[in-house]
């Protein structure tokens, strides 16, 4: 197969990214579609299309990089090659089974020696970062993952980057940035462990040079325990829910699906359940970073009922206006309920089939 081209979403820091490749010869045209973990699952989604049409491209493409809020960058085949081989290794390392149609791929991670490493490719695989904040929350964030090798490419320091407050790859819940004095920072992290939710103070020190951030040095301090509900209160927000009668739910869900392809699913027992993300990450610019903050609304279809809730107004407007014109014949808007904190997601958890019952 002759290489044609390949791209990836750089959002490394993030800890996830998309990439596709593509390949053709006389008779075949492929295209390859992974998501790469970070964070401990190396390979963590595979797809293959073979002599797809341009829509069903597009489709996969935003099904699988739609919403990671970053951009897509072309790069080499040695490029392409060394992240397949990079994060396929990462599978075995954690024993994680490799995902799809592993046939397609194992080669590339079983004999493909790479030309590169992974630190050269470090600059196109993480978004350029030109705020303070923002390169702070990042770090922060890498620091609750555990991931030493982010850690290590932003400060040049082996012993830096195996310090660690987690016992495994944390989830960074929540963090205040405070400006301390020149290149002096201190975050104030939520997180959650395996054991339970923590919130530590890390103080850093930080460079500019040749227009890029660098880590000089950071401490810790000691971990607190959190209770759930503390944690719920710091990164809940008011929601307003929209609750629409549904018409061929089926239908609807298809149609809905094929417009929608960067819209993440999730197939429940009870329902089927979207979540509608940001087209950037400019909510790690904030002084204060909420996981949830990338969300501008979730979608929940339930039988004969539509759910959509969202957490500002203008969002609300505009969402619901765009599926009041798109699906007329389907949907009819109900009532709209607001909330001081987030609800809609509590009850798609529940498995509930009654709103009313649940909210009672």
């Amino acid at each position: 197969m002759k290489f044609k081209f390949a791209k990836v979403t750089n959002s490394r820091l993030m800890g996830s990214m998309g990439l596709l490749i593509n390949w053709e010869n006389d008779k075949e045209n492929i295209y390859q579609y992974f998501l790469l973990d970070s964070e401990g699952l190396g390979l963590a989604d595979y797809v293959s299309l073979k002599n797809p049409t341009k829509d069903e491209v597009y489709r996969e493409e935003e099904r699988l990089m739609g919403g990671l809020g970053a951009d897509r960058i072309r790069i080499s085949e040695d490029e392409a090659l060394l992240l397949v081989n990079y994060y396929g290794n990462k599978n075995e390392y954690y024993e994680k089974p490799l995902p799809g149609d592993v046939k397609e791929y194992i080669d590339i991670i079983k004999d493909y020696k790479p030309k590169i490493t992974i630190e050269e490719i470090y600059p196109k695989i993480c978004k350029k970062i030109t705020e303070e904040i923002e390169f702070i929350n990042y770090m922060t964030m890498r620091f609750i993952a555990w991931d030493r090798e982010s850690l290590k490419y932003f400060s040049g320091s082996e012993e830096l980057s195996n310090m660690h407050i987690t016992n495994i790859n944390g989830t960074f819940l929540k963090n205040t940035v405070t400006k301390k004095g020149e290149n002096k920072f201190i975050s104030e992290a939520i997180y959650e462990d395996n054991d339970g939710y923590y919130i530590s103070k890390i103080a850093f020190n930080i460079s500019k040079d040749n227009d890029s951030f660098k880590i000089n040095s950071m401490l810790a301090t000691e971990k607190e325990p959190m209770y759930d509900f503390e944690v719920f209160d710091e990164i809940s927000k008011p929601e307003v829910v929209s609750i629409y009668e549904l018409d061929n739910n089926e239908e609807f869900l298809e149609k809905f699906y094929i417009d929608n392809p960067f819209l993440l699913r999730c197939d429940m027992e009870t329902g089927v359940f979207f979540t509608r993300f940001n087209f950037n990450n400019n909510h790690v610019k904030k002084e204060v970073y909420v996981i949830n903050n990338d969300m501008r609304a979730i979608y929940y279809v339930l039988s004969d009922k539509l759910f959509v809730g969202t957490y500002s107004d203008n969002d609300r407007k505009y969402i619901n206006k765009i599926l009041q014109c798109n699906y007329k014949e389907h949907i009819k808007l109900k009532e709209e309920l607001y909330f001081e904190e987030n609800v809609l997601y509590d009850f798609v958890e529940s498995e509930s089939n009654d709103f009313e019952d649940f909210l009672n």
